[in-house]
């Protein structure tokens, strides 16, 4: 992949990516695309279309796709609670009665327009009814256009952790249009950028050095340098599934980071954004990794580099979250093969340690506790320094 050749960019150009999966689920990438989405969508004969979305994202953008869609298909229009208050069993059974009351059948369609969440409830609800409907994913943010969307993992949370209940789902297709990002908060593009970060960490070293060159702390983009952006880290990730389109092997690798990343959402109660939560998650795992002799500290220190001073995640760590507490909300991680705490950890940039043949690594846990605590003891000397230096200065 040449990370110095810009994608040919023109307003309303669109380029087909395959996901890599053996019954096609094609990727549709472009700025300012949406005149092409009846084309696409004619192509699947339906006897309705359920449009599901959030009220703010139907009046900034949604609403315009659905007159269009609504004059040619009876379409409903479903709005969904925000944030992850739309990961619940309670709202999925909702959702999925509203459905069959309202006449779903396997000639159905349903539609995704938002970021992740949307879309894993959309996708589990099309898994689940009628054993499986078809579903299509309208991705609006940096992180669902970039990652989420790419994995075909649906679920819901549980009492006690992150996406405890799902399944595989695909969709029919993926519509991915970058004005959709024009106008999502700094936060929300940083959460998206730093799965990017991820995908050099893990497997590529040369897309990381690329990364390092083209952001910024203030994430602020040109339309057409956001677009090349997303479209590198879409390929990044696409680089990874070649070799295992399901993540249920080699793919794994994706949830670097996430063990603590989602420890540490599950506690904030989504106060905190995946992406943030995964930002300090990555951090924590190059510290175990350099603890267990597989990486130096500087490679330590190029996540502390590029997560905080490139992409401007540099918030405090929460000070109510202990390593106690982090330690039992792992103890749910979707990802357990047993009762041993098994983490993706790197062997080098670039690599990742696979010593079990799962790309999972076992470690004891009195270890993880202490890499945890010496982390949150760091990270607060590092933060009070900080702090200091700014009142001296003023």
């Amino acid at each position: 992949m040449k990370y110095n050749q810009v994608l040919e960019w023109q307003q309303g150009k669109m380029v087909t990516l395959s996901t890599h999966l053996a019954k096609p689920s094609p990727f549709y990438f472009g700025y300012d695309i949406e005149d092409n989405f009846l084309r696409i969508l004619s192509n699947y004969e339906c006897d309705q279309l359920f449009f599901f979305t959030e009220p703010h994202l139907f009046e900034l953008f949604g609403k315009s796709l659905y007159e269009k869609i609504s004059q040619h298909v009876p379409c409903h229009l479903e709005f969904v609670p925000s944030g992850e208050k739309c990961k619940y069993f309670s709202v999925l059974e909702d959702t999925c009665e509203e459905l069959i009351a309202k006449g779903a059948s396997k000639k159905s369609l349903l539609l995704a327009f938002g970021g992740g969440v949307v879309g894993n409830l959309v996708g589990l609800a099309a898994g689940l009814i009628y054993r499986g409907i078809r579903y299509v994913e309208i991705p609006t943010t940096m992180m669902a256009q970039t990652d989420s969307t790419l994995s075909n993992k649906q679920a819901v949370n549980g009492k006690t952790g992150k996406n405890h209940f799902g399944l595989y789902h695909a969709p029919v297709f993926i519509w991915t249009d970058t004005k959709y990002l024009t106008t999502e908060p700094a936060f929300g593009r940083r959460s998206g950028i730093i799965e990017g970060v991820k995908n050099g960490f893990i497997s590529d070293p040369d897309f990381l050095t690329y990364l390092e060159g083209v952001i910024n702390p203030e994430v602020k983009f040109t339309d057409e340098q956001l677009t090349d952006l997303a479209y590198k880290i879409i390929l990044s990730k696409l680089e990874i599934l070649k070799r295992d389109p399901s993540e249920r092997g080699y793919g794994i690798i994706l949830e670097y980071g996430h063990t603590f990343g989602h420890g540490i959402e599950w506690l904030k109660q989504g106060k905190m954004s995946h992406g943030e939560s995964v930002s300090f998650g990555m951090k924590i795992a190059a510290e175990l990794a350099q603890e267990l002799g597989l990486i130096s500290e500087q490679d330590v220190e190029r996540h502390y580099y590029v997560i905080e001073e490139k992409l401007g995640f540099d918030n405090p760590f929460p000070p109510e979250i202990t390593a106690e507490k982090l330690m039992a909300a792992m103890i749910g991680d979707n990802k357990k093969t047993g009762r041993d705490s098994r983490f993706v950890i790197l062997d080098k940039i670039g690599r990742c340690y696979n010593p079990e043949g799962d790309w999972l690594a076992t470690v004891d846990p009195e270890l993880v506790r202490r890499i945890v605590e010496s982390f949150i003891e760091k990270y607060a000397k590092r933060r009070s320094a900080q702090t200091y230096g700014v009142i001296a200065v003023s």
